[in-house]
């Protein structure tokens, strides 16, 4: 299941509020398609997002993405 976020907080404050699906990821990055349908590569460390979980919105950092994303993985 791709998980929904929006880029907060970003050191390029152009990637601010970029919303779409993590599609893929590495050790220090997410793949996410966007809402236009355009696919990023985003480092990781270089926001904290807004993420979907069920019916709630959660503010996560890089570390909690991260641990989000491989435990999501192993489901």
């Amino acid at each position: 299941m791709p998980l929904r976020v929006e880029l907060v907080d970003c050191r390029n404050s152009n990637m601010n509020k970029l919303r779409g699906l993590v599609i893929g990821h590495t050790e220090g990055t997410i793949s996410l398609l966007t809402e236009t349908g355009g696919v990023l590569t985003i480092p990781v460390k270089s926001c904290r997002y807004y993420v979907w979980l069920n019916d709630c919105v959660v503010l996560i950092t890089p570390r909690g993405l991260k641990k989000l994303i491989k435990r999501i993985n192993a489901q």
